[in-house]
């Protein structure tokens, strides 16, 4: 309960800042259509605790009267009543749990979707700055905490407050010279429970961090065991692991000591108020002034005090924890994104566009310039195709033209248009993209063939498998296209799930095409239907093909190389072959002794 992480700690220092009134007023839309049920649940855990404080005043009522009468049917009704009471209590409090653990769920619910659908319009340089696993990690824990905030914490809060109160006003009202002196001692223990709480959550904290540097030096050294073994160096990683172990040992004792010693002290004083009491009550019990009965109420009620005196601090400090939470969610929700969509629609786009041209284009990546000064024109119906080394900036040029991000300086048109100006949703209908890593679901091949389109007949998802050559597939499952596919296409091999790519582009029939070519991880028969199928898709397409393989761009139309942010090049292959520069190096490395070169 008290580890506190670096990532954490790292996403409380990225997260703004929100004033107390400012989250509440953000939360309550999520709150307010569940206010009446929150309200019943916080009614019936105060009738819960009215039946627990009804029991140890219905059984002084039993010690002090009715055994003494002799009554056996007083003594029997009070039993009665007090089980009653005990029962209803549990009842009630068993459904009071559910109600609000209800409520605490829809809130988080409603919450999780907001944040997924905003994330879904964030652009990639938002995605660049956070991992995405680590990213829906903290939202996942973070709306967790929030979600207690609605359920466990507050309501946690109202049990130890009404608790407290009315434990604290039935004594005073019952025997103020015993009472006073119980509840005095009981500040201490108040005082004494938030100090300590800020010490065990700076001892745990640097337990989690000694448990990181063991987590961390396990993974490294277990990867190179191999290496370790060839080198005789499996000696020196037991004693570095000792060192951690041991390091790690004494942060964990030390904690636990600490923690251990508090709460048995704690435990004393429990022991130590119930002394006081009867020590204050012998007196008045010899005299007849105080009743047995009273007395047993007092240790009751004591009993009842300690704890949630006890909790209140660390409640409060969960308290502190959601709202931190809800910080860094609002912070997400408050993220605008890098790409923002345009003002002009459908009707406004240029139906027979003739070509797309990058107009002195800069971007950069932080400080470093990814594209510098880069001026090109794709013209409509022909293929281009990007080459260059890695990190030359080929795929920040598709990246612009996606508009995943937005160019630092100058502009992309699309006949004298700046592409900027329209819709996200019309200017991507144009695009489609067949990329080298393929990104599949959890769900049936026509589910991925048509990215979860229902629209799209099963005769035209045939029709497209057909065009690429890629009807096999459906034979090697036995449900067709209703087969399941595992998350990430786990169960197909890596030209399988490029096919499946290949055949969603040919259903969405766009008229700009993004290849970045994805051959290199498959065999020769499947590497022949993919270049068969990408020539396919090619035809009559405006297409840029981010080339890894140089053989599968020797026919394009035109061919840029790409180095260092820079267009250094530019023509189709004879003629940059002709030009005996960069372009011919790398067809030397590639090509030479094939047919192309």
């Amino acid at each position: 309960m008290w580890f506190h992480d670096a990532e954490e700690e790292t996403a409380e220092r990225e997260a703004r800042r929100y004033s107390t009134r400012s989250l509440i007023s953000r939360m309550w839309p999520f709150v307010r259509p569940h206010v009446s049920v929150f309200l019943l649940g916080a009614g019936m855990l105060t009738l819960s605790v009215g039946g627990q404080l009804a029991g140890p005043v219905i059984l002084k009522r039993m010690i002090d009267d009715a055994i003494p009468s002799g009554s056996v049917s007083s003594v029997m009704l009070l039993a009665g009543l007090f089980a009653a009471v005990f029962a209803v209590a549990m009842v009630i409090g068993y459904i009071q749990v559910i109600i609000t653990t209800r409520v605490g769920l829809a809130i988080v619910r409603d919450l999780k979707e907001k944040v997924f659908r905003h994330m879904l319009t964030l652009s990639l340089a938002y995605f660049d700055r956070h991992s995405s696993g680590k990213l829906m990690a903290r939202v996942e824990s973070d709306s967790e905490r929030v979600r207690m905030l609605f359920s466990e914490v507050s309501l946690a809060l109202l049990y130890s407050f009404v608790l407290v109160v009315g434990t604290a006003s039935i004594m005073l009202l019952t025997n103020s010279t015993i009472a006073i002196p119980v509840l005095l001692l009981i500040v201490p223990v108040a005082v004494l429970t938030f100090f300590f709480l800020k010490l065990m959550r700076k001892l745990y904290g640097e337990v989690r961090s000694a448990f990181a540097k063991v987590s961390g030096f396990v993974a490294e050294y277990v990867r190179a065991v191999p290496l370790l073994q060839v080198f005789r160096a499996t000696r020196m990683a037991a004693r570095k692991m000792h060192d951690v172990g041991r390091f790690f040992l004494h942060r964990e004792v030390r904690a636990e000591i600490v923690d251990y010693t508090f709460w048995s002290f704690i435990s004393s004083l429990e022991i130590a108020a119930v002394v006081l009491i009867l020590s204050v009550g012998r007196t008045g019990i010899l005299t007849g002034a105080i009743s047995v009965g009273t007395i047993i109420l007092f240790v009751e009620f004591t009993r009842r005090l300690f704890l949630p005196i006890m909790q209140f601090s660390e409640t409060l400090n969960m308290v502190q924890r959601a709202f931190a939470s809800a910080d860094r969610i609002f912070t997400i929700l408050d993220t605008e994104t890098a790409t923002p969509d345009g003002w002009r629609g459908e009707s406004e786009f240029p139906r027979d566009w003739k070509s797309i041209r990058f107009e002195n284009v800069w971007f950069r990546y932080g400080e470093k310039w990814a594209l510098k000064d880069v001026s090109f024109e794709l013209a409509r119906g022909t293929t281009t195709a990007l080459v260059g080394r890695s990190g030359g900036g080929k795929s920040t040029i598709v990246n612009l033209l996606l508009r995943f991000y937005e160019p630092t300086e100058g502009r992309i048109m699309i006949d004298g248009n700046d592409i900027r100006e329209f819709e996200l949703e019309v200017w991507r209908a144009r695009l489609g993209l067949v990329l080298q890593s393929v990104s599949l679901f959890s769900g049936t091949l026509s589910d991925n063939v048509t990215a979860f389109n229902d629209e799209i007949s099963e005769k035209e998802q045939l029709g497209a498998l057909s065009a690429i050559d890629a009807t096999y597939l459906l034979a090697n499952f036995s449900n067709g296209l209703k087969s399941e596919i595992s998350e990430g296409g786990g169960n197909l091999s890596m030209g399988e799930r490029q096919l499946i790519s290949l055949a969603r582009a040919v259903l969405y029939d766009p008229d700009i095409l993004i290849l970045d070519e994805a051959t290199s991880s498959v065999d020769p028969g499947t590497e022949r239907r993919i270049q068969r199928a990408t020539t396919f898709l090619t035809r009559d397409r405006t297409s840029i093909v981010v080339a890894h393989r140089l053989s599968t761009i020797t026919h394009a139309d035109r061919i840029l190389v790409v180095q260092h942010g820079e267009i250094i090049e530019s023509g189709n292959h004879s003629e940059l072959l002709a030009g005996n520069g960069v372009y011919t190096g790398l067809c030397k490395l590639q090509l030479v002794g094939s047919q192309e070169y």
